[in-house]
């Protein structure tokens, strides 16, 4: 049951003035804090102001509703005019066509628990309510109604001062509202683009997670060829060594036993490199460290390779310390660093080129460099130069075998002894240096600091 208050006319724009301010005063009365007191004068005032634009005339009403601790403000807002024309359109901020109108009845909406709208050809009712506060005491409308008889409204003057001030809010609510709407669009797009984003993450934690398993599964062949090619190459290169052992051999057959043995022996470097590149994928290749002095391993590895820079007749440079170079590393697997980056120098540098391989320490380092002058590296090649399966000739009548292996194990053996690796070269035809860098052995470097004090 509703209990009156207060009730006016609305019938001209200081009409619409007082009722915003005996909205407050009832607001006041009813105990609601000063932020709810200015929401709920100023939805009134909007509706009032809607009232007096489009129907000329109305009224509005105040009452009371409920019981002690769940008493409800009601305010009724009527008039006899042509109602509202797309109310649908207006509640929802659509393309209206009177910006006013929607601004006030969105505040209404906002600003109060409910807000009932009946409108028509009749007229217009719209019916807000606002509960009181939990907290607030118990009134009567009665009580209210008395407290308000004494309260005078303000002079014209002082309502005109608020009229303004009443517009200056309604303006800056029209803006706050356009721009929560822009806010929402904006969010609304968020989150499509959030869920466009999510799609994309799960497509490409499917692609990941199928690259990852090609992968796994390109190792696991390239470590299973590797296996069965060696059976077939041992039993060739053993067959070419009997044929050019046999004392009735005739001189073509030792020559093609040569051929036969020197073509099995780079089929097996090759299987030897795709072993090791399917360890190293897998985390699977050790090292077995010892200090080496690396003067041994360069003249392993010039061993190795000194048969194929005779028959290009190429000639090999090296300089070496006088004394030991020593590091803690696997011999084996340095020498074939080493080998591989001579077989490198060997293949690219034409007949009578010239390689130069020098050995020195450097600031507690052992720096090791082999230069050619052979047909150098493209620039562009340069910061690929160590990833798998890329080689120095990319054209299709490429003139130098390979798989593009030895320098990604080069730089990845070289990583498992903490040392490093870089290519330089000034241009196409203009040679290629590379120099390595390795650790000097704990035990050597100390013992060589401490002869330097003493013979010092």
């Amino acid at each position: 049951m509703q209990h009156p208050i207060f009730s006016s006319s609305i019938a001209c724009e200081l009409d619409v003035i007082a009722s915003r301010q005996r909205a407050r005063q009832i607001a006041t009365a009813c105990g609601f804090s000063s932020h709810d007191q200015a929401r709920i004068a100023t939805a009134v005032s909007e509706l009032a102001r809607n009232v007096f634009s489009y129907a000329l005339e109305g009224k509005v009403g105040f009452s009371l509703a409920g019981m002690a601790g769940a008493q409800t403000l009601v305010v009724v807002i009527e008039d006899a005019g042509p109602g509202i024309e797309g109310l649908d359109r207006l509640l929802a901020r659509g393309d209206s066509v009177d910006q006013l109108a929607g601004s006030g009845l969105l505040a209404a909406r906002r600003f109060m628990d409910t807000c009932d709208i009946t409108t028509g050809n009749c007229g217009t009712r719209i019916v807000l309510t606002k509960r009181l506060p939990a907290n607030a005491r118990m009134v009567s409308a009665v009580e209210v109604a008395q407290g308000m008889a004494g309260v005078s409204l303000p002079s014209n003057v002082a309502l005109s001062e608020a009229h303004h001030q009443n517009r200056e809010l309604t303006d800056a609510l029209a803006a706050l509202q356009e721009r929560q709407d822009e806010l929402v669009e904006v969010s609304r797009r968020l989150e499509q683009t959030n869920e466009r984003v999510e799609q994309l993450n799960h497509q490409l934690n499917e692609k990941a997670a199928s690259l990852m398993s090609a992968d796994r599964q390109k190792n696991e062949f390239l470590s299973m060829l590797s296996h069965e090619l060696r059976g077939p190459l041992s039993a060739a290169s053993m067959a070419a060594q009997l044929l050019k052992q046999h004392p009735e051999a005739a001189p073509q057959t030792i020559s093609l036993s040569d051929l036969i043995s020197r073509q099995v022996s780079h089929m097996s470097r090759l299987v030897e490199d795709l072993l090791d590149v399917s360890r190293v994928s897998r985390g699977l290749i050790s090292i077995v460290q010892a200090e080496v002095d690396m003067r041994d391993v360069v003249h392993a590895a010039i061993e190795q390779i000194m048969p194929a820079a005779q028959r290009k007749d190429q000639r090999v440079d090296l300089t070496l310390p006088a004394t030991a170079c020593m590091v803690d590393g696997d011999a084996t697997r340095l020498v074939q660093v080493i080998g591989n980056l001579l077989g490198n120098a060997i293949r690219y540098t034409g007949p009578g080129g010239q390689i130069a391989l020098t050995l020195e320490e450097q600031g507690g380092r052992c720096a090791l460099r082999v230069a050619d002058n052979g047909q150098g590296i493209a620039p562009e090649l340069l910061p690929h130069l160590f990833d798998l399966y890329v080689q120095a000739e990319t054209s299709s009548d490429r003139q130098h075998g390979g798989l593009g292996l030895g320098l990604a194990l080069v730089k990845s053996l070289l990583e498992l002894h903490g040392g490093t690796v870089l290519a330089a070269s000034e241009g196409i035809g203009r040679g290629s240096t590379f120099d390595i860098s390795l650790p000097l052995a704990q035990a050597g470097a100390m013992a060589r600091e401490q002869e330097a004090l003493t013979s010092a």
